[in-house]
């Protein structure tokens, strides 16, 4: 099968970790039910019509870091991420970027554990991030609701800020990072 993908790890429903079978270059396929029946070692025709979106991972370090959260997101996450991004694509029609699949679940997971833990989560750009992106942040006060149904925590108003940063990365496809400078400059 010319141009076959060898599944490594089924991450989700949507999500599949992947090498070319030629290269050995590993990717992150993404797709809706791309990953439904299949099981890891199958082979995926690089043709498939259900590929959206293929992610290389070029650094050896961005591949370990990847793999390494894989290992550590609760596959509940992973399921509240894919839904995320369902709703992100009904609520905005746009194509998401397939880096909200690594960024989301890690940001997840971490704000579940601060929150079990007792750690508090303060954010001085809330009112700012309301303004500006009301669409994302309504987006992340449902997937608020998803984590605390699930992990029975409660997310505070200034997490679902911070998730509202995420959202908006995941359809712009803005770093994070480079989303919070501009909104600090903007308050």
């Amino acid at each position: 099968m010319a141009g076959a993908f060898r599944i490594e790890r089924v991450i989700g429903n949507n999500v599949l970790l992947t090498v070319d079978s030629q290269t050995e270059r590993e990717y992150v396929l993404v797709g809706k039910g791309l990953g439904f029946t299949a099981k890891s070692g199958m082979l995926i025709d690089g043709k498939d019509p259900k590929i959206e979106k293929k992610f290389r991972l070029d650094d050896t370090e961005q591949v370990q870091h990847f793999q390494s959260l894989l290992e550590d997101i609760d596959p509940a996450i992973i399921r509240i991420t894919e839904q995320t991004v369902q709703q992100i694509k009904q609520r905005t029609g746009a194509a998401v970027s397939p880096k909200v699949y690594f960024a989301l679940p890690s940001h997840i997971q971490f704000a579940v554990f601060r929150l079990r833990n007792g750690m508090d989560i303060v954010n001085p750009l809330l009112n700012e991030t309301k303004r500006s992106f009301p669409i994302e942040f309504d987006i992340a006060c449902q997937l608020a609701e998803w984590i605390n149904e699930q992990f029975e925590v409660d997310i505070p108003e200034d997490e679902i800020g911070f998730l509202t940063f995420h959202i908006y990365s995941a359809i712009y496809n803005v770093p994070v990072g480079q989303l919070v400078k501009q909104t600090e400059q903007n308050s």
